[in-house]
């Protein structure tokens, strides 16, 4: 097909920028196939088609985020619903895959229990509100994704989580998942990405377990300790920036009026009154905590008795609204810090959150992205997803190391 010798070089990129359009001129390449679970409004779909994958179905429980998935995917195979009720079976049946057919099996289970900024392990084994809706043991779903592996049995499972999954109190999370993962005949490895290292322009470090069918390996002759080789090398030395990605918006009309509004919107909130006395373009990271909050404490903390009502904690989360500066890559975008309500993630000259379109630029989405439900809804989906663009990085690694390979060895 011509179009595998016309799909553009990002190698020597640190910020780029492309269309729906673009990416299915990728996918269309068809190098591999794949499938994903907990699969949101489709950021590691963007990815995925960004290396030449080929989506065959896809999962996901909150039907906002398939509304969003399907506006950009039409005709995507699909569940909408607990990945408990999905089996193997089903999936086989809607794709005409069979066993041992599909190259890649996807999934990026919910964060909450082991997110530096979530519920951790105090929260485990307890019914919690995550993304929308009541779970009771959302830290065990990676299980339905396990079972369903054993059912199909992909050539490569890929599961992508945030950091504190790879920590002191959720390493025997971990351990058991690499455990179970060997014990269906899979060689498991795991490694913590940041994405300022493959064009994102955000400090986003995600832990990516990568487990490969032990025959494949055997197949490519890859011994278990080269298994490690299949994640990424640094792709860019410095940190693109906030600058890069979204300075040019500044005189972007639509960019503009969604601004303004945002800024009505942060106005009538109850941190409005913190938060604007935050400097702009600062030089450096400055939050409402640490540059507002606490040099008043500070003060007022001495003579508490005459001050007569609870002092404000500059320690508090509700505090913790910061602004980045235009010359450094972004923070981690969050579903909560992108929402007008907590507002973590401020704009480096004005009193408001990223606009969607800004959000998207630093989630490295596609330019023309369609997101659907109401602002503070569009903002959240872009938050939950997985960066593209790093996701473009492993999934060309695990393609050029072990699925090309394979497929030259059997002919495919």
């Amino acid at each position: 097909m011509a179009h595998k010798e016309l799909w553009m070089d990002f190698s020597n990129m640190r910020y780029y920028r492309y269309t729906l359009d673009e990416l299915k001129q990728s996918s269309d390449r068809k190098l591999f196939n794949y499938i994903s679970f907990f699969a949101g409004g489709g950021g590691s779909s963007a990815g995925y088609k960004l290396a030449g994958g080929d989506c065959k179905f896809v999962n996901e429980f909150q039907q906002v985020a398939v509304n969003t998935y399907l506006e950009n995917w039409p005709n995507t195979p699909h569940i909408c619903g607990d990945i408990k009720r999905v089996t193997g079976k089903q999936i086989m049946e809607m794709t005409g895959l069979k066993v041992g057919e599909l190259d890649i099996l996807d999934g990026s289970p919910p964060c909450p229990p082991f997110s530096m900024s979530g519920t951790k392990q105090k929260g485990w084994n307890k019914e919690k509100t995550a993304y929308g809706m009541k779970q009771k043991n959302i830290e065990d779903l990676t299980w339905e994704q396990i079972r369903i592996a054993a059912e199909m049995k992909p050539k490569v499972i890929v599961c992508e989580n945030v950091k504190g999954l790879t920590m002191d109190y959720a390493r025997e999370h971990l351990t058991k998942m690499v455990r179970d993962f060997e014990a269906l005949g899979y060689t498991t490895v795991y490694k913590v990405l940041n994405g300022i290292h493959y064009g994102v322009p955000q400090k986003r470090q995600r832990v990516f377990i990568i487990s490969i069918r032990n025959d494949v390996m055997d197949e490519i002759g890859m011994p278990w300790m080269l298994a490690s080789s299949v994640y990424p090398e640094p792709r860019i030395e410095e940190e693109p920036t906030i600058e890069e990605a979204i300075g040019d918006l500044r005189n972007d009309d639509e960019n503009m009026i969604e601004a303004i509004e945002l800024c009505r919107i942060m106005k009538k909130g109850a941190k409005y009154k913190w938060l604007k006395r935050l400097p702009k373009n600062p030089e450096k990271v400055v939050s409402v905590g640490d540059d507002v909050v606490k040099p008043w404490y500070d003060k007022v903390i001495k003579h508490r008795a005459k001050w007569g009502k609870e002092v404000p904690d500059p320690k508090n989360s509700f505090f913790q609204s910061r602004r980045v500066p235009w010359h450094q890559a972004s923070h981690t975008l969050s579903e909560q810090g992108l929402q007008t309500s907590l507002a973590v993630h401020l704009h480096a000259s004005e009193d408001r959150v990223f606009t969607t379109k800004e959000s998207k630029r630093l989630m490295t989405l596609p330019e023309d992205y369609i997101l659907t439900g109401t602002l503070n809804e569009q903002l959240a989906r872009i938050g939950l997803m997985v960066a593209p663009m790093c996701m473009k990085y492993v999934a060309d690694s695990i393609y050029e190391n072990i699925l090309k390979p394979y497929k030259e060895k059997k002919g495919e």
